[in-house]
Order: structure tokens, then sequence, then C-alpha cells
């Protein structure tokens, strides 16, 4: 009797366990990336963030070495190498060969095709990405790639003293965690991903900030002559941020101490433009003046 009891209290306890795995809710898949190389501290500040709580799963799927300033370029004329890596704070993690578009793109319909992420982040790169930095930005393309691939996407920057050998990166993740639950619990439109700019000064970071993107031309964006030899002349890019941050922009904010958010689209259509276009009269092609006869004809 007492060993027909137990028998059926351990069944019983085997049922309820099932139920309440059953009943719980599923760890939200979250595909980390980035545009510094797989072994950058800002991406692993991000997972180790991530890790930390238990209704997040991360898969890393991260360039092998650094693609800063790669943009949206991919990579189609060359074999690409896929490798796992060494787990990242517990998460399981590969590196690819590639740029951070075509990493996103390979992450998604190869490593976790069959297990789909709710979420793509990428970052935290080392340096700010506003304005019109997101345009060449191999972090926020990561994230444009996602969306383009019906998955939604954030990009993550931390802004940067550059005489600071020592970034706070961890500092920049417990800035970056809410934004990705906001994401989480909330979702975002179809079409839209976030570009997120983290100020350099942790401590004095005042909030977060919506904002639009800054269109304002860098002061300098050129490629200047280093040096000369015969035959050949030898140039150098040469770039640095606009003079002033324009009002309500996401440089603005960044620059006064907020946590900028600034949401990005897929549509590119220049709607302002479409009056102008309307009211252009465009005339059709006329035949050529002089009939086209083929070779041998009679």
């Amino acid at each position: 009797m007492q060993r027909r009891f137990w028998l059926v209290f351990v069944v019983g306890l085997t049922i309820a366990a099932a139920a309440v795995a059953e009943d719980a809710p599923r760890p939200f898949h979250v595909m980390v990336t980035n545009d510094d190389g797989v072994d950058a501290p800002g991406l692993e500040a991000l997972v180790r963030a991530l890790a930390a709580d238990g209704g997040y799963r991360v898969t890393v799927v991260a360039p092998a070495e650094n693609q800063s300033v790669a943009s949206n370029s991919h990579v189609t004329r060359r074999d690409v190498a896929l490798r796992p890596h060494a787990p990242i704070a517990g998460a399981a993690a590969w590196s690819v060969d590639a740029t951070p578009a075509s990493v996103a793109r390979l992450g998604l319909t190869a490593v976790v095709a069959d297990d789909p992420p709710d979420l793509v982040v990428a970052g935290i790169n080392a340096g700010e990405n506003d304005g019109l930095g997101a345009w060449t930005s191999g972090t926020v393309a990561a994230a444009r790639e996602a969306v383009a691939s019906g998955i939604p996407g954030v990009a993550f920057s931390l802004e940067l003293d550059w005489d600071d050998p020592r970034p706070d990166f961890d500092g920049a993740a417990s800035w970056c965690k809410p934004v990705i639950d906001a994401v989480r619990d909330r979702g975002l439109p179809p079409g839209v991903y976030l570009n997120v700019n983290v100020p350099r000064d942790i401590v004095a970071i005042r909030g977060y900030r919506l904002a639009r993107m800054s269109v304002a031309p860098p002061a300098v964006a050129r490629f200047e002559q280093v040096r000369e030899e015969p035959g050949v002349r030898w140039f150098r890019s040469r770039w640095r941020p606009p003079a002033d941050a324009e009002p309500g922009s996401d440089s603005a904010a960044l620059h006064a101490g907020w946590v900028a958010i600034a949401a990005l689209g897929m549509d590119q259509t220049g709607y302002q433009a479409i009056p102008v276009l309307l009211a252009l009269d465009p005339v059709e092609p006329q035949p050529p003046a002089v009939e086209l006869v083929a070779v041998g004809a009679h």
C-alpha cells in the first residue's frame, strides 16, 4: 500500500512539473552580432547583461575580425567560413569571416534557421553611430539586415573618449538592457529598427530621449594625400563629426547626455519630393531617325 502511494505521488509530481514547464514563458531568443568582431568587449558586455536574465536565451553570430564602417556591404565573390567559437558569457557563439550585413544574413539563414530569434541586437559598438554615421556603420547595418529578413533589430553604440583605454561597456549594457526589455514587451512596427547611442560618461547619463536622425553633414569628409611614389599617390580618409548638432536630433540628445534612440525605417522614399516630381513633364523618347537594317538583309 505504501509503495503504491509513493508511485502515485511520484507520477503526480512528474505530471505537475510537466504542466508547469508548459505554462512557463519561453525565453526570448536574441541573436547578438556586431561589427567590431566576435571577441570585442562591447559584445561580451551586452551578452553578459542578457545572459544574467533568465527570460533571455542568446545566440552569438559575429564577424571573425573587425569590420567597422562596412555599412550594408555583402560578401558575394568568395566563400564565407562559419566556425564555432568558444561560448561567450555562457552563450553559444559562432564567428563568420564576412561583413556585418552578411554575418547577420548568414546567421539567420544558417545558424538559427531552425530556431529563429525573436530579436537581433547589434553592438555594443566602440564609438557612436549617430546621425549620418548610421549609413556607414556596420553595427546599424546588421540591425537593418535583420529587419529586411523580417526580424526586429536594434543597434547599440557607445560614444567614446578615444583617450580612455577602458570604455565602460558594462555600464553601457545596463542602459541597453531596458531598451531590449521594452522591445521584447512591446515590439516594433514592421520595417522599423532602432539606432541607440549611449553617452560616454555613463554616471552622468540623464535618461532616454527619442530623437530624429541628424542629417547634418560632417565637418570633414574627404581623402587627403599622405605620400607619393613614382606612378602612384597614396590617400587616407579624414572624417570629423558635424560642428553643430541639430536641435531635436539624435546627435544633440547624445551630446547633451541622453541615451539617444532614433527609430529608422527601411522605406527610403523621399516623400517630400513627390509634389515636385508630379510637376515634371517627361517627354517620351523619339524613335531613331535612321532605319535600322539587320546585317545580311537584302
